[in-house]
C-alpha cells in the first residue's frame, strides 16, 4: 500500500459505495448513513470520478451496479468486515482458549501467597494461559509497567505516574513468625521477649532498618536484626535454623504458617497497617484480556481473608491469649 496515493482518496467514500452496493437506493443508504441523499449523491459523483467508472446504472428496479462496481465489491466487502470485527467491535477475550503470557509484578510476599491460588484458578478456568512472575516494589513498579515488563503490578505503590492506572486491593497489618517449637514461646510473644531474640528484616531495601524500629525508637527501644533481606520468601526458611524471630506482613506469615509449621503471634508494639495497590499502564487499561486478568487478581485477593485481620490463630495451635502489655 502506498500512503501517499491512498492518502489521496477519501476513505468515507467507500462506506457510501458499501452502503449502495447493499440498498441498491440512494434514499436508503442516504437512512443507513444518517445523512441526507443529496450527500450521498455527491459522494458517489466523487467516488466515479476516483474510480474513472460510472459504478452504478440507474434502472427501473434501482441502482444497478456496473462490472467494476462489482469487481470492488468482491475485494472491498471482506476488507470492511474485517475492520468492523477488528476495530469497530470490541476484540472478545476467551480465556479457556488463549495461550496469551501474562506478566504480573509481585514482591515475593504476595507471590507466594496469591500466585498458588492464581495457578488453581487457571487450571479450571484458563489451562492455556501462562504466567511470568516477576519481583517489584514502589522502587521499581513504575518502570517496570513503563517499559512493558509486567502488565500489572501489585504492591505497596505510592511512587506511580499520572498514566498509571490503581486500584485498592485492601489493608494488612503484621504478624510475629518464629519456630515456637525450638524457642519454646507460646504465643502472644511479650516485648521483652521479642527484644530479646534476634530479628530476620525484610524490607523492599534490605535496610537494617523498617517500620518495627521506628515504632520501638518511639517507645526507646531497640532491637538486634541478625539479618535483613529484600526477599520475604527467605525469611521464613532463615527461622527454621535460627533462634530469631521476623515481622512480616500477615498474608506472608500465615502462609508460611501452614507450610513450614511456623509459630505466630501478634505484634507486640503499635505498627501502622499498610495499602496493598494494584497498578497498570493506562494503554492497557481497554484490552479484554488485561480486564480478565485483573479481574482475575481482585477475585483472588478479595478471597485473601488476611487483609487486616483481628484475631490470630495459628493452625494446629492453642488460640492466641490477650496480647501481653509490656
Amino acid at each position: 500500500m502506498n500512503p501517499t496515493n491512498i492518502s489521496a482518496v477519501d476513505l468515507n467514500l467507500l462506506t457510501v459505495f458499501a452502503a449502495l452496493m447493499r440498498t441498491r437506493n440512494t434514499t436508503r443508504a442516504s437512512k443507513a448513513l444518517f445523512v441526507s441523499q443529496p450527500a450521498v449523491s455527491h459522494a458517489l459523483k466523487r467516488l466515479r470520478a476516483v474510480v474513472g467508472d460510472a459504478l452504478f446504472v440507474r434502472t427501473s428496479r434501482g441502482l444497478v451496479p456496473t462490472p467494476r462496481a462489482e469487481e470492488l465489491w468482491q475485494e472491498l466487502e471482506p476488507a470492511l468486515g474485517s475492520i468492523e470485527r477488528n476495530v469497530l467491535r470490541p476484540p472478545a477475550f476467551d480465556p479457556v482458549r488463549s495461550d496469551r503470557e501474562f506478566r504480573i509484578g509481585f514482591p515475593s510476599s504476595l507471590d507466594v501467597t496469591l500466585t498458588p491460588k492464581l495457578l488453581e484458578v487457571l487450571r479450571a478456568q484458563a489451562p492455556g494461559v501462562n504466567l511470568v512472575i516477576r519481583p517489584t516494589s514502589f522502587r521499581d513498579a513504575a518502570e517496570q509497567l513503563d517499559r512493558g515488563e509486567v502488565d500489572v503490578a501489585m504492591s505497596v505503590l505510592d511512587d506511580l505516574r499520572p498514566w498509571h492506572l490503581r486500584e485498592s486491593l485492601g489493608r494488612s497489618g503484621y504478624l510475629c513468625l518464629f519456630d515456637g517449637a525450638r524457642l519454646g514461646i507460646r504465643p502472644p510473644i511479650s516485648l521483652d521477649r521479642f527484644l530479646s531474640l534476634p530479628h530476620v528484616l525484610t524490607s523492599f531495601t534490605g535496610e537494617r532498618t523498617g517500620v518495627v524500629d521506628t515504632a520501638l525508637g518511639k517507645m526507646g527501644r531497640r532491637r538486634r536484626v541478625l539479618v535483613a533481606s529484600p526477599d520475604f520468601a527467605t525469611a521464613a526458611f532463615y527461622l527454621r535454623c535460627a533462634a530469631a524471630v521476623a515481622v512480616l506482613p500477615e498474608y506472608a506469615a500465615r502462609r508460611f504458617s501452614e507450610v513450614l509449621g511456623l509459630t505466630l503471634s501478634r505484634v507486640p508494639v503499635d505498627v501502622p497497617p499498610f495499602e496493598v495497590t494494584m497498578a497498570w499502564h493506562r494503554r492497557l487499561d481497554d484490552d479484554p484480556a488485561q480486564r480478565w486478568l485483573r479481574g482475575l487478581l481482585r477475585t483472588v485477593a478479595f478471597q485473601e481473608p488476611r487483609w487486616c485481620s483481628e484475631g490470630v490463630s495459628p493452625p494446629g495451635r492453642a488460640p492466641a491469649r490477650p496480647k501481653a502489655r509490656a
